[in-house]
């Protein structure tokens, strides 16, 4: 225990200090986090509350625990992979450096089949993306499928890892949204037999060629700081037979002989009027994806091959040797019903852009 000396000499000199305005203030390195958990890729934004002491601080340093670091005072950072997390945050100034850790702060959890992510795009623009579960399918067509072609074999299987793939087709919202406004496409509005008051944000973005695609990533990926990519072929015809190829059924709602149904989910030469229609108002598939058959062809990553002959196992993109066109699969509004298969696919010149090609986005 203090002596009342002691405690009287304590007080006193605590009274000084508070009294005057040269009584030392202590840095104090801590911060906060937007998010402690979620599903991986998760972003956090962390804020530094340090307490600055008598000088102000003038540097940062961050360590995410993932590898990556950062030196801004208030980061935003992306956990791609699921796992725990230390976090530690050093600040500096001219009196010296003080060090916050905080063990296992950020907690990135797996997704699971079918979950919907929502990221918001410049504008508040939403873009959905679902979660396919890894697994191993049968891609291509069997020789005895009304409608092939020869280069849908042969019939190969692929095991894939999971991934992410759009709920829909990139929309002309969604495609401003990141190109500041600019819009491609042939069926907008008031143009090319579009009412001057209809709205076709809704409706994808289309006359858009590959090459163009990669400039559209790339500031897309600036803008939300994420890794969107085009899907592979063999993610795209996964993705398309959702869980339908055991055995493989011509469409991912059956083999629709008679072509009775295919007019609840697709658009195309039947139905389409000759121009696109807004996303997501056909019947989706099992994993919950729109549009997969129909409305306007998408762009994959693969250079086109005749045939699969060599194609990758683990669903990759084929990309060497390189061709002379990009792969795009789906069908589109003016393709007759066979075009709209599953394992239907065709191959474009990467620097062409026709109303009838568009995208939809993977990560």
């Amino acid at each position: 225990m203090f002596s009342r000396k002691s405690w009287i000499a304590r007080v006193a000199l605590l009274v000084v200090c508070l009294s005057l305005t040269g009584c030392p203030k202590k840095l104090a390195a801590d911060f906060s986090a937007s998010a402690q958990s979620g599903t991986a890729p998760l972003r956090v934004q962390f804020t530094d509350t340090s307490t600055p002491g008598d000088t102000p601080i003038t540097a940062w340093h961050w360590l995410f625990g993932d590898g990556s670091e950062s030196v801004e005072q208030n980061p935003s950072h992306v956990y791609s992979l699921v796992g725990n997390y230390n976090v530690s945050l050093e600040v500096t100034a001219s009196t010296g450096t003080d060090t916050s850790l905080k063990l296992s702060l950020i907690h990135a959890t797996a997704p699971v089949a079918g979950e919907v992510q929502t990221v918001m795009l410049p504008g508040n623009v939403p873009l959905e993306m679902v979660w396919i579960a890894a697994g191993t399918f049968s891609m291509g067509s069997p020789d005895t499928e009304p409608g092939r072609d020869a280069g849908e074999g042969p019939v190969h299987l692929v095991a894939l890892g999971g991934y992410w793939m759009g709920k829909n087709l990139v929309t002309q919202a969604q495609w401003k949204a990141v190109a500041g406004g600019s819009n491609p496409s042939f069926f907008q509005s008031g143009q090319n037999g579009v009412p001057a008051d209809a709205n076709t944000d809704n409706c994808p973005v289309e006359q858009v060629s590959w090459n163009d695609l990669q400039a559209f990533i790339i500031a897309l990926n600036t803008a939300t700081g994420d890794t969107f990519r085009l899907p592979s072929e063999a993610e795209w015809e996964y993705a398309c037979r959702a869980g339908n190829h055991v055995p493989p059924t011509r469409f991912y709602w059956g083999d629709d002989l008679a072509y009775v149904d295919i007019g609840n989910y697709a658009w195309y030469a039947g139905n389409s009027g000759a121009q696109t229609h807004d996303v997501g108002g056909k019947t989706a598939n099992a994993f919950g994806l729109y549009d997969m058959a129909g409305n306007v062809w998408e762009w994959v990553q693969d250079w086109w091959h005749n045939n699969y002959v060599g194609a990758p196992p683990d669903g990759s993109a084929w990309e060497a040797p390189a061709g002379a066109a990009r792969v795009v699969r789906g069908g589109a509004w003016n393709k007759t019903e066979h075009n709209l298969r599953s394992a239907s696919r065709s191959g474009n010149d990467p620097s062409s852009a026709y109303s009838l090609i568009g995208f939809r986005l993977a990560r």
